[in-house]
């Protein structure tokens, strides 16, 4: 999944990984990185404190949600799946390849 994530950056993007959601493991192309100038950046939210969680989503409520609000940023979805059928959805969410996300409703 990182290699589909890099490919979509521009020059002199950032890679930010939030969480290990993938697993601990991940086969990065630095040449990808080198040559694009691209910088990767990681936490998670787990180890922080109430206090900086609730600035964490401030800051996407100001910055992020208006820029997907405004088209700028849009978000990818395979399918949505409705939540009385979310355990036959996992599989889907465990095979994605190369798609960003899936919701269930």
């Amino acid at each position: 999944m990182p290699g589909a994530h890099l490919r979509s950056l521009a020059a002199d993007g950032r890679l930010v990984v939030i969480g290990l959601q993938d697993g601990l493991d991940a086969r990065l192309n630095l040449a990808e990185i080198v040559f694009k100038r691209v910088s990767v950046h990681g936490t998670t939210l787990r180890t922080r404190s109430k206090e900086q969680k609730a600035a964490f989503v401030a800051e996407v409520q100001e910055h992020v949600w208006p820029m997907i609000g405004s088209g700028a940023v849009r978000l990818v979805i395979d399918r949505a799946v409705p939540l009385a059928e979310a355990a036959e959805g996992h599989p889907l969410m465990e095979a994605a390849a190369a798609t960003p996300a899936r919701f269930c409703w």
